[in-house]
């Protein structure tokens, strides 16, 4: 379907191009709840961000009046991702983790300088989508390295966006395939990444320990 989707963009066909879109994240969901059971805490919360993407992906194209929701439909399905992703990154913790802050970091402080002045009465929101991108990747190089491609690919995707959306004059050739292309496969990588994770703790064999038993007579 993604395929699909930007042979579309390439073409230049944009009925196409937004019926493909609208379907990427309900295929995305209907793998997250095949694979894991909907009382899990995981469970929700991936489905609550694909939602939310789903909203960011479909309705500025099928309600033109709505592109001011843009920004803050896709903040708020990162800002789901990085709940989702934090207590998977607490578990699998260490100094390499948090090292990768520094890379990150800069390049979404380099974001932020270079739009900020173009933001006007978005800068607040512009601060909060900072905070939450810089969180989504830092969070998602922490759990496994489907996660970490992931995130990365959506920081990449994020960064052209919110040149687009708070940087007036910014040009990328291609920009709508360079941001699809990582955005889709980007969201793909980290819901497969936190499935995998998930369902290896699920089944990883239990320590092997002694026990103590204490028998009342």
């Amino acid at each position: 379907m993604a395929c699909v989707h930007m042979a579309a963009l390439a073409a230049n066909l944009p009925g196409l191009a937004l019926a493909t879109k609208a379907l990427i994240a309900p295929l995305l969901i209907v793998v997250v709840l095949s694979a894991l059971p909907r009382r899990q805490p995981t469970a929700r919360w991936l489905t609550l961000a694909l939602v939310l993407a789903f909203l960011n992906d479909v309705v500025p194209g099928f309600t033109p009046w709505s592109h001011g929701l843009d920004p803050l439909l896709f903040m708020l399905a990162l800002a789901v991702y990085a709940i989702t992703l934090a207590p998977h990154w607490v578990r699998e913790l260490d100094g390499l983790h948090l090292l990768l802050a520094i890379p990150y970091g800069g390049v979404v402080i380099g974001l932020f300088l270079a739009c900020a002045g173009g933001a006007g009465p978005l800068l607040p929101l512009l601060v909060v989508y900072a905070i939450v991108l810089a969180a989504v990747a830092f969070l998602s190089a922490g759990v496994n390295p489907l996660t970490w491609i992931g995130g990365t690919l959506l920081l990449f995707s994020s960064s052209v966006l919110g040149m687009s959306w708070f940087l007036p004059g910014a040009w990328i050739p291609q920009s709508d395939l360079w941001v699809m292309g990582s955005y889709l496969t980007g969201q793909a990588l980290l819901v497969l990444g936190i499935l995998r994770t998930v369902s290896a703790r699920r089944w990883a064999p239990e320590p092997a320990g002694a026990s103590l038993v204490i028998v009342e007579g």
